[in-house]
C-alpha cells in the first residue's frame, strides 16, 4: 500500500516514515488543526505550528506529496469524503439510529477501559500513589481536552486534603514550573505525550527539583522520556472525534485508580477530609 493508498489522515496517527522531532510537532499542529489547513498558507502554517517552511516541504514530500499545494488539495478531499460517509469514525454510519450508534460507542468505551487496565504495568499505580501520597505539592497540567482532565483531578485530589492546583493553559504551567521545587509532583496528562506547552513545563520543573508522572496514550512519546513514572492508556482517536470519550474515560479511568489507591492508604485522613470539604461547601447554602 502506498503512503497515499494509506489515507492521510490515517497517517496523521500513525505516520508511515520515522518523524523527526519537527515532523512530530507539525503533525501534532494539523491534527488539532485539520479542518483548517487546506485552506492555510505555508508562511501562515510555519508561524503557527512554530517549524520553518523547509520542515514543511520536507514533511508534504515525506508524506508522499510533490507539493504543499496536492496535500493539501487530497486533504480536503479526504475530509469532505469522510464527512460523507461517517460520523465520528469508520464504525459509526450517518444513516445508523441513535441507539445502534449508542451500542456501538459502548462497546468501545468498554473495550478501551479492558485495554488499558490489561496493558498497565504491575505495581505502577501503587507507586504513582505513593509518589503523590509523599508530595508537598501535587500540580496536575494539561492542554485542551487533557486539561479538563488536569482541573478535575487536582479538585478529587484537593477535597481529601492534598495540596494539588490544575493547570490549563501554557503561561500558568510555565510560572508553576519556574517555581516548582523538591518535594513537589508535576502530573502531566497529554494523548500525544508531544504537547510543546506541556514538555517546556516538564523539563522547567524537573530542572527545579519536581518529579514527574505522565498520563499519555504514547508510550515512546518525548514525556514519557521525561517523567519518572508513565502510566499509559490504550485509547484511539480520529480526526473527527478529536477529544473523544473513549480518550477521556481512560484518562479519568487513571486518575481514578491512582485516587482510589491513595485512599484505601489513607482511608481515616481521606473521609474526615471530604467530610469537613462537603460541610465547608454546605455553609454556603445555609
Amino acid at each position: 500500500m502506498s503512503m497515499e493508498e494509506a489515507g492521510i489522515l490515517e497517517q496523521l496517527q500513525e505516520p508511515q516514515f520515522k518523524a523527526s522531532k519537527s515532523d512530530r510537532i507539525l503533525l501534532e499542529y494539523i491534527r488539532t488543526h485539520v479542518d483548517a489547513v487546506p485552506h492555510t498558507a505555508i508562511a501562515h502554517l510555519a508561524a503557527e505550528s512554530g517549524v520553518g517552511e523547509a520542515t514543511i516541504t520536507r514533511f508534504v514530500k515525506k508524506m508522499g506529496f510533490s507539493s504543499l499545494q496536492a496535500f493539501k488539495l487530497a486533504l480536503a478531499r479526504e475530509l469532505t469524503e469522510t464527512s460523507h460517509r461517517y460520523i465520528i469514525n469508520n464504525n459509526i454510519e450517518a444513516g445508523e439510529t441513535a441507539l445502534e450508534t449508542g451500542r456501538k460507542l459502548l462497546d468501545v468505551n468498554i473495550g478501551t477501559l479492558e485495554k488499558t487496565l490489561a496493558a498497565l504495568d504491575e505495581g505502577v499505580i501503587e507507586r504513582c500513589a505513593e509518589l503523590m501520597r509523599q508530595a508537598k505539592r501535587l500540580q496536575f497540567i494539561g492542554l485542551g481536552n487533557s486539561g479538563f482532565i488536569a482541573l478535575d483531578s487536582a479538585y478529587k485530589f484537593y477535597r481529601i486534603g492534598m495540596e494539588s492546583t490544575g493547570l490549563d493553559n501554557g503561561h500558568s504551567m510555565m510560572i508553576m514550573a519556574a517555581l516548582a521545587r523538591a518535594g513537589d509532583v508535576l502530573v502531566a496528562v497529554s494523548h500525544s505525550g508531544h504537547s510543546p506547552e506541556v514538555m517546556k513545563a516538564v523539563q522547567l520543573a524537573r530542572e527545579n527539583g519536581a518529579a514527574v508522572i505522565a498520563i499519555t496514550a504514547n508510550r515512546k512519546s518525548p514525556l514519557c522520556t521525561a517523567a519518572d513514572l508513565v502510566v499509559p492508556y490504550q485509547a484511539e482517536e480520529t480526526m473527527l472525534e478529536t477529544g473523544s470519550i473513549s480518550v477521556k474515560i481512560a484518562q479519568f479511568f487513571i486518575m481514578d485508580l491512582i485516587y482510589t489507591q491513595i485512599v484505601k492508604e489513607i482511608p481515616e485522613a481521606a473521609v474526615e477530609n471530604k467530610k469537613r470539604t462537603a460541610q465547608a461547601v454546605n455553609r454556603l447554602q445555609q
